[in-house]
């Protein structure tokens, strides 16, 4: 019954990911802690290997939408150095205390981007200053280290810079791509990615294939502002259902 529900976490959270370039991951995580049905040691890990194949997909399908000047020469070397900060928490605090810290910045920033899509749109809102873009792509950087889903803060950064729907998404599974990566390579060097783990996310590769295919037709259809107002709104539910459980 518990591998049923993640199924269909993954299913719904892997066609978000196919059609906006963000949410799968932190998604699947918020959700799965939110039922109970994993710890947060057992579900990082794991969701490593999966979002590392859907953003592998989107690169090379997409990759003539990727924002090259930018993605190298601001967004994956600011998001790089925080990078290792957050995986060095991730093994020095509380599991207890990362996923409070998960919940409160799932319902902050999910919250942010919900006001600001509804009350002004994409199209008004103007381009972060360097400084604001180098403190929202370093902190997404450190929170992907810690829960492998930097996406509230990155995508924060992308909404207020990248305009067009599909460099959006295309640039976004560049750097999900490069820092999965380095985050698999470290879950096996350490041993945190075992067996089970990696079985378990072998196991949903039909629903991510499924919400691959989804995602894919949806992209061109469904307006992506919409789209965005239900994500961010799947986003705060889970976020605070995981708030609850922690603190209770």
């Amino acid at each position: 019954m518990d591998f049923a529900i993640l199924v269909l976490i993954a299913l719904f959270a892997y066609f978000i990911g196919a059609t906006t370039g963000f949410g799968d991951t932190v998604i699947v995580v918020t959700l799965a802690l939110a039922t109970g049905i994993y710890t947060l040691d057992f579900i990082v890990p794991m969701v490593v290997v999966l979002a590392l194949i859907i953003s592998l997909y989107l690169v090379v399908r997409h990759h003539s939408g990727i924002d090259r000047r930018l993605f190298f020469r601001k967004i994956l070397p600011v998001a790089g150095l925080g990078l290792p900060v957050g995986m060095v928490l991730y093994n020095v605090v509380k599991s207890s205390v990362l996923v409070i810290a998960l919940g409160a910045v799932v319902v902050f920033f999910s919250t942010l981007e919900l006001v600001l899509v509804i009350r002004a749109g994409d199209n008004a809102r103007k381009p972060m200053s360097s400084l604001q873009a180098d403190f929202w792509l370093f902190s997404g950087g450190v929170v992907h280290g810690l829960y492998a889903s930097g996406g509230p803060l990155i995508v924060y950064y992308a909404g207020r810079n990248i305009p067009d729907k599909r460099a959006f998404r295309s640039t976004l599974a560049a750097l999900w791509l490069v820092l999965n990566t380095v985050l698999l390579v470290t879950n096996i060097a350490t041993g945190n990615l075992t067996a089970n783990k990696a079985w378990t996310a072998l196991a949903l590769l039909p629903a991510l294939a499924a919400g691959i295919a989804l995602g894919e037709w949806a992209h061109s259809r469904i307006p992506e502002r919409g789209f965005r107002i239900l994500v961010y709104s799947v986003l705060i539910v889970s976020g605070l259902s995981v708030l609850v459980k922690a603190l209770l």
